[in-house]
């Protein structure tokens, strides 16, 4: 019997208990901004007040009450890049906090053989491997959102999904809408399922294009993420990661660039930084994890849309929902053991 964050006492089943099959190469996955929804703190406090806390923590360091925010935050409120960022990597790492705790009910452990995360998820993905401080995580991604907004000021612009067409068909229409590059794809979540951002002007032209292929939708982001024009945006986030203390990840971080696996703190460092001009490929990263070994996924954040684009990837890939108790169980027998009173949880 274990006990559930509702503290309902579940059962293992014989073949779980008696389980012998090779342990699960568990991948963690990191969501970005868009993830956000009012009341997105909310369950995750309930079920634990170890992960509620983090919320108090975070608050701590940006000088601002995230608790608040997270539990009753207005969607209006959430759409702000300088709140979004770090909202969201607060409620991934409350997550993170009570992924370890149930492990720990059944007696196992978190040891990840991979992590990503989308966009800006990969602060959180950094964080959760050790390669930086949940602190100093919460301030680059403040000072990353700040640097975004001063720079949209005076540029104004904006993201949008494209469902149906090729990513090769956005970036024809971008180009032709645009030849200056104002507008371009942002990221490749899935096939058929791309992100655009540019300017208002540009990305404007671009939609209307696109609805005459297929469906646009407006993201809830105040900025253009991912785009090439905010070189000078980007050296000047450079600067404060450069300032930042960084170590090797104790598990490796799967590029959402390249697909490549980092496993040095001088390519996480430059990961960081690279990814505010250049393009998400989600589609590369997450079947690159599934190449490497991983089969079960936990998305350690708000909302499911990391696991939905994924299982649309690759439909064998186990996605495990954090508050669901009979995959926990069904889970926990692969998990490694705790073996001493220091648990091993990166």
């Amino acid at each position: 019997m274990i006990r559930s964050g509702a503290n309902v006492e579940i059962p293992l089943s014989k073949a779980a208990m008696e389980s012998t099959t090779t342990p699960s190469k568990l991948a963690l996955i990191f969501p970005g901004q868009g993830s956000q929804h009012a009341g997105m703190g909310r369950r995750i406090a309930e079920a634990s007040p170890m992960a509620g806390q983090v919320f108090a923590e975070a608050g701590d360091v940006l000088g601002i009450d995230v608790t608040t925010l997270v539990m009753e935050g207005s969607e209006k409120q959430l759409s702000k890049t300088t709140t979004t960022q770090p909202a969201i990597l607060a409620v991934s790492w409350a997550h993170l906090t009570y992924l370890r705790e149930r492990a720990e009910q059944f007696g196992r452990q978190i040891r990840p053989s991979h992590g990503s995360g989308h966009s800006f998820g990969q602060f959180s993905a950094a964080a959760a491997a050790g390669s930086l401080s949940f602190a100093d995580a919460l301030t680059l991604v403040r000072e990353r959102g700040r640097i975004m907004t001063k720079w949209s000021k005076k540029r104004p612009g904006g993201m949008a999904s494209v469902i149906g067409p090729s990513d090769q068909d956005v970036r024809d229409v971008c180009e032709s809408v645009s030849p200056d590059g104002d507008v371009g794809v942002a990221a490749v979540n899935a096939p058929g399922q791309t992100v655009i951002s540019g300017t208002l002007a540009a990305l404007g032209r671009a939609v209307e294009a696109m609805k005459e292929r297929g469906r646009v939708v407006t993201l809830p982001i105040s900025v253009p993420g991912h785009f090439p024009k905010m070189a000078e945006a980007r050296e000047e986030l450079r600067a404060s990661i450069d300032a930042t203390e960084f170590h090797d990840p104790r598990f490796p971080i799967v590029s959402s660039l390249t697909g490549r696996a980092l496993t040095t703190a001088d390519e996480v460092r430059q990961e960081l930084s690279d990814q505010m001009t250049g393009a998400i490929n989600w589609m590369r990263a997450f079947l690159e994890m599934r190449k490497m070994g991983a089969s079960a996924f936990f998305e350690v954040g708000p909302g499911h849309v990391l696991s939905n684009i994924s299982r649309r990837l690759d439909r064998d890939a186990k996605m495990i929902d954090i508050f669901d108790d009979a995959q926990w169980a069904e889970l926990a027998p692969s998990l490694p053991k705790i073996e001493t009173a220091e648990l091993h949880l990166g």
